[in-house]
């Protein structure tokens, strides 16, 4: 049975972070969404042997999002959900072949490098409008 890959909180105090962050809602939710991605794209960076990216993507978000309409918001769902998705099995991928005592390829490393970033970038792009 295969294994899912869930973002989960790494201590006590993230976990109490994740919950106050619910009781803010879909503001303080949507900036963790995207913080977890940042997170993934880090890794994953890592692991290829490269410095982790940085990016203004979260306080753009942060600072966006209480004036952002709802239409603007459904599209950062929709964005974000999509780059979670292709994080969350990326990460599994890497997993499963680490298990199996195999390297992912150098490819799909880079390409999901690449679609982790264009994501983010994607979502940067919508909060800095």
């Amino acid at each position: 049975m295969g294994r899912m890959i869930h973002f989960i909180p790494e201590s006590p105090e993230t976990a109490q972070e994740m919950q106050a962050a619910e009781a803010l809602g879909p503001y303080a939710e949507a900036v963790a969404r995207l913080a977890s991605i940042r997170q993934a794209l880090a890794c994953i960076e890592q692991y290829a042997g490269d410095e982790a990216s940085d990016s203004m993507a979260e306080a753009k978000l942060a600072a966006g999002w209480p004036a952002a309409s709802p239409a603007k918001q459904r599209v950062y769902d929709a964005r974000s959900a999509k780059v979670t998705a292709a994080a969350a099995a990326g990460l599994e991928l890497v997993a499963r072949s680490q298990e199996a005592g195999k390297e992912p390829h150098p490819a799909a490393i880079e390409r999901l490098k690449r679609e982790l970033g264009d994501g983010i970038g994607s979502i940067d792009q919508l909060f800095s409008l």
